[in-house]
């Protein structure tokens, strides 16, 4: 039972993130790919020439003290989107303690 809760705090939680991305990257793509335990990459994308990426730590995702309110609240508070569009085209931010 404690692992189909995780999964399903893991898949609300990614959710929460591809919500975000698609609000502050308006007309992009976003696709994502997990690293389980590691990280889970997500990539918005408009043309080749404009793509960014952001790595988030697993434990971002799976710690269930980070509810889907909570992750919400950390993308503002850090301001996730910001710091990947500071990112050279190629590089990506790292959000999450690794």
């Amino acid at each position: 039972m404690r692992k189909v809760t995780e999964e399903a705090l893991v898949k609300e939680n990614q959710q929460v993130i591809r919500d975000y991305l698609s609000e502050q990257f308006r007309g992009f793509e976003v696709t994502d790919t997990p690293n389980p335990p590691l990280s889970h990459m997500f990539i918005v994308t408009r043309s080749a020439e404009e793509r960014y990426r952001v790595k988030v730590a697993w434990p971002q995702i799976s710690d269930r003290s980070n509810t889907s309110a909570k992750i919400k609240q950390l993308l503002v508070i850090h301001d996730v989107a910001g710091r990947m569009r500071g990112k050279s085209q190629g590089e990506y931010f790292s959000w999450g303690n690794y």
